[in-house]
């Protein structure tokens, strides 16, 4: 072979190799137009399982938490009260307010300010555990046990709640400890420590379910100021020890190791849920339009990502695998 016929068909093997490999990457969730008009996507609505960018959302209108596809706007999957509860304990789901996908992505995990808190199987829609919380359910987190605790903003509280899914009806918490404007709730996996934040500070709790039938959270000395306003939505920054928490006035990221706040560089007010993923999925928020929801969710720059003229949408994370708070192998658990 000449060297030139050499040189030839390297040349097309680098060109297919980086032809492939830009095929393979996603582009960045981010449409030219801010007030993206649903009605000119064609894209197919795929399968859950097919979906490169799906994202979980809350919407009181309909009593539902869903299952978006960012790419087509489609509805994957839903779960809405009405479908699977009676009239009086559909209504404490009504005001749905945050959801979390779970146990390698097989479990939501949610709250309803109207009351309820929640966690469902996708693959049938069956309900793990349900209960009325009463006070303002605002976030709900998963222990390594596989029991829940549930943060309350009119109840000032934090509720420990035992799960058995052969009696998924629980009608009390086993613990309650005083939180006041208590709006979040995230397991640190890394450190084994809950984060929560009450009107003015951040704190971390341990959790001791060394005796199985007596588990508590215990609060640590460590407390850290917030910034300014009262904190509400608490997440994990994708990939990263950091924390975004938003407040009334604007997006703070937490550096656990330097234990400082920093506003973010899109920092807004009145966020009521932000939540990243990796580079090329850009950072989603719910930045209400009618009092405290909105029927369109966007991106961090105001670019629209899905819309639905009735939905009064409250929360919304992208439907990924959350390693701050999770092991890779995390399969359904219930306490004993």
């Amino acid at each position: 072979m000449k060297l030139q016929d050499v040189f030839n068909t390297v040349l097309i093997t680098v060109a297919l190799f980086l032809g492939a490999c830009k095929e393979e990457k996603l582009p960045l969730l981010d449409f030219s137009d801010p007030f993206g008009n649903s009605a000119e996507n064609n894209h197919p609505v795929p399968e859950l399982k097919d979906s490169k960018r799906p994202i979980l959302i809350t919407d009181e209108s309909e009593y539902q938490v869903l299952i978006v596809d960012s790419l087509s706007g489609g509805i994957m999957w839903q779960w809405k009260a009405t479908d699977h509860l009676n009239t009086a304990e559909a209504a404490w789901f009504r005001a749905m307010d945050e959801a979390k996908v779970v146990y390698n992505k097989e479990y939501v995990l949610f709250t309803a300010s109207s009351g309820g808190a929640g966690l469902v199987r996708i693959a049938d829609k069956k309900l793990m555990f349900y209960t009325n919380a009463g006070g303002g359910p605002h976030s709900a987190e998963l222990l390594p046990d596989g029991n829940i605790v549930v943060a309350l903003s009119s109840g000032n509280a934090l509720n420990l709640y035992r799960v058995d899914a052969n009696k998924p009806y629980v009608s009390n918490p086993i613990k309650r400890y005083n939180l006041t404007f208590g709006h979040n709730a995230v397991w640190d996996l890394k450190r084994e420590i809950l984060w929560t934040t009450d009107d003015q500070n951040l704190y971390t709790y341990r959790y001791d379910n060394s005796d199985p039938d007596n588990p508590d959270l215990i609060k640590t000395p460590d407390f850290y100021p917030v910034p300014d306003g009262q904190p509400h939505d608490l997440f994990p920054v994708y990939g990263q020890d950091k924390l975004f928490l938003t407040t009334t006035n604007a997006i703070w990221i937490f550096d656990i190791n330097t234990q400082v706040f920093s506003k973010n560089e899109y920092s807004m007010t009145m966020i009521k849920s932000i939540s990243n993923g990796p580079s090329d999925f850009g950072t989603l928020v719910i930045k209400p339009t009618n009092d405290y929801w909105t029927n369109r969710l966007t991106n961090i720059k105001g670019s629209s990502v899905f819309f639905r003229e009735k939905y009064r949408m409250y929360k919304a994370r992208w439907f990924i695998e959350n390693s701050f708070s999770y092991p890779s192998d995390h399969p359904y658990r219930q306490s004993k």
